[in-house]
């Protein structure tokens, strides 16, 4: 059939006007028809009835195929349809018949919803509806042939829009609007009211009818909307050579489910498992999904100007994939069960996310000689790195008496710290050159008994008035130091007055650090003079996120001292996974840590479904043909009558594994099951009676284990 061309030549027109006389004014027509007053009183407009409008199935050449069915009116016009510009044919005919009609009468045709009120008072709530043609009555005689987007069925025209032909005009909206709804073509006849346009009331076919459906009324059904579906507890449990999958699902708009299966290593579909995919123009019986990708690969059969004005508020998610990431509602989450997670051993140093095995990560400002090292430690005194600005040298070892200190200073004299070899003595500030200290200020000993006023502290007598209490005396002549036990000014060196003790006596262990009277736990030196570290116990502020002190790195606070976060690399409670930055779309784990799959997998591709179809009331499924100790991939995909599926992301992971049967007990009890597959029942054996009585128990008896291992799961 060849599609309606608008330009058609007024030939007919003109010949109805020589048949039928002059025109005369009318009212509207009854829907059974009815007689006007356009001049005689017998002119008649053509009612409701005289009209046949036909529904057609169109390839993806725009080929009419077959009229339309019940089933077809009813779930065929979904998302993936409408994205892939699936279209409509319909063809508009008045019949021939032997009454006078009016063939000046100008009729117009339309297709959408609501067109009536969208086209008078109402326009600002609903938009107008795509105008096939204005065309005169003899046209319709010879019967309108054309087709339309299925986009039409659910929008109106964007009023920006020049045109309001469904090839031209722009539409109110997208495939992807979740919107549902019946449509189909309106006619009315504008001048029945002698107005120049179409009046709400001069709509006399109103969407609903045609000669498709056996009641000859009712109007194209359409739906663009996932089912909104709450699913829990997606599992899989092994079996031998099979997975068993369970789920819980609330209520919802879904007819069944699909299982998608794949190798967990290939993403490859499992050979042996696929199901024929869909036929696009079969009859619909609410078995099948459809996606743009599965139904139109190669790309839109036809396409159509999109817009975004829709005044009812049933605006695009956005997403354009066809299977829509945003769950609307749905939770997938749940426990996977038997499922297996993976790790990551390698992490990456630099990118500005602390990681199992690292200290901190400062991204590119990671240097050697910065707060966080290039390989993500960070710098301390002792570490054989110098941070710049705050350490002078680091010699990486816990030796006092070189070069470098161990509070990471040049050694000098002065410092309290007995440079050994280059130094005699040091007691810090109280080095003096005028023969009262045994160190004199360049480091070297004095004889104070020839001087003749020799200060107490630093002869080595403790018994002395060293100017201390006498519980805190200390007292080693030449050795003391502000790092050492005894102090340069004879008080002994403890936690908290400041100075770090790295030079203790054997037995005691050192200070890592003494920020005197300033020590808490929140910083970098802990109230013990030990550096503070993750695990400690105690937040470093600024540095840590939480510390519990324990190396359990599953619970509230993980061993990196940051709280647990999708993308941490540690699979907590509430995730599937956790790759850390391989997380992905493309990834086994997703950006917000479940479980994912290889992107044919994601994209509903047929090559993957192993399932027959599995009735909405089914909550359990078993995938047979599998092989043992291989990984699988899974995915529950619900969808509606109307073949529209549920975006449903949770994937559960399975490892088959063997099991034994009846058959394999009896071997595996002895061999006491015979040749023929009867098991032996007359050994009086404990084995052998035990079997038995576990047979009896399953009402088998003696009947043997006759299906050996063909009864595996």
């Amino acid at each position: 059939m060849r599609t309606h061309d608008l330009s058609r030549p007024a030939a007919l027109f003109l010949a109805g006007l020589c048949a039928l006389g002059p025109l005369t004014a009318s009212a509207q027509t009854p829907p059974s028809g009815g007689t006007g007053g356009m001049g005689g009183s017998g002119a008649k407009f053509p009612p409701a009835d005289a009209f046949t409008i036909q529904y057609w199935l169109l390839n993806e050449k725009g080929d009419f195929l077959r009229p339309l069915t019940e089933k077809y009116f009813n779930q065929f016009l979904n998302r993936a349809r409408c994205q892939c510009g699936q279209q409509v044919g319909v063809i508009i005919r008045l019949k021939k018949t032997m009454a006078a009609y009016d063939t000046g009468q100008q009729l117009q045709s339309f297709v959408g919803s609501q067109c009536s009120m969208a086209e008078t008072s109402l326009a600002g709530q609903f938009r107008r509806c795509a105008q096939f043609s204005a065309e005169l009555v003899p046209t319709y005689q010879m019967g309108i042939t054309t087709t339309f987007h299925p986009i039409w069925l659910g929008f109106g025209v964007n009023p920006d829009t020049p045109s309001r032909l469904p090839s031209e005009a722009t539409t109110a909206g997208k495939c992807e609007s979740n919107v549902t709804g019946e449509a189909g073509v309106w006619m009315c006849a504008p001048n029945m009211n002698n107005t120049q346009n179409c009046q709400a009331d001069e709509f006399f076919i109103q969407g609903s009818q045609n000669i498709n459906l056996p009641s000859k009324t009712g109007g194209l059904k359409y739906d663009f909307q996932p089912p909104l579906l709450k699913i829990d507890n997606f599992k899989a449990e092994p079996g031998d050579g099979a997975v068993v999958l369970s789920w819980q699902a609330g209520s919802g708009d879904v007819n069944g489910f699909r299982v998608l299966c794949e190798e967990a290593a290939t993403g490859q579909p499992v050979p042996g498992l696929s199901k024929t995919a869909p036929d696009p123009y079969a009859i619909p019986n609410g078995q099948f999904f459809y996606t743009k990708d599965n139904l139109c690969p190669d790309g839109p059969f036809s396409t159509f100007n999109s817009g975004e004005d829709n005044p009812l508020g049933t605006t695009s998610d956005g997403d354009d994939t066809g299977t829509d990431t945003d769950t609307g509602g749905t939770d997938t989450l749940g426990d996977t069960g038997g499922d297996t997670g993976g790790t990551v051993e390698n992490t990456e140093c630099g990118n500005e996310i602390i990681e199992a095995g690292e200290e901190c990560d400062d991204g590119e400002a990671n240097a050697d000689d910065g707060a966080c090292s290039t390989d993500c430690k960070r710098s301390s005194c002792g570490d054989g790195r110098v941070e710049a600005g705050v350490e002078e040298c680091d010699d990486g070892n816990d030796e006092d008496g070189d070069a470098c200190t161990n509070a990471c200073k040049m050694a000098t004299c002065g410092d309290g710290s007995l440079w050994v070899g280059m130094e005699l003595c040091d007691m810090g500030d109280l080095n003096v050159s005028d023969g009262e200290s045994p160190c004199n200020a360049v480091c070297q000993t004095v004889d104070c008994g020839l001087l003749g006023t020799c200060p107490q502290c630093g002869n080595g007598n403790e018994t002395d008035d060293l100017g201390v209490p006498e519980e805190d005396r200390c007292d080693q002549g030449a050795l003391n130091s502000n790092h050492a036990f005894c102090k340069s000014d004879c008080s002994r060196n403890e936690c908290g007055d400041g100075f770090v003790l790295s030079d203790p006596p054997d037995g005691v262990l050192p200070e890592e650090c003494d920020d005197g009277e300033n020590g808490d736990n929140t910083d970098a030196c802990t109230e013990g003079c030990l550096r503070a570290y993750c695990g400690d116990g105690f937040v470093w502020d600024g540095v840590e996120q939480c510390d519990d002190g324990n190396d359990v790195d599953t619970d509230e606070c993980t061993n990196t001292c940051r709280l647990p976060a999708c993308g941490d690399s540690i699979v907590q409670a509430g995730e599937d996974c956790d790759l850390g930055i391989n997380n992905s779309d493309t990834s086994s784990c997703s950006p917000d840590c479940k479980f994912t799959a290889s992107a044919g997998m994601l994209s509903l591709d047929w090559r993957y479904v192993c399932s027959d179809h599995i009735p909405f009331s089914t909550k359990s499924y078993r995938i047979r043909g599998l092989e043992n100790g291989k990984e699988y991939n899974f995915m529950l995909v619900p969808y509606d009558l109307i073949g529209n599926p549920a975006p449903v992301a949770t994937i559960a992971r399975g490892i088959p594994v063997e099991t034994y049967d009846l058959w394999e007990q009896c071997e595996a009890d002895g061999g006491i099951c015979g040749a023929s597959g009867y098991c032996n029942v007359s050994d009086d054996s404990s084995g052998g009676l035990a079997l038995f009585t576990a047979l009896a128990a399953f009402g088998i008896g003696g009947l043997g284990v006759a299906n050996r291992r063909r009864n595996r799961a």
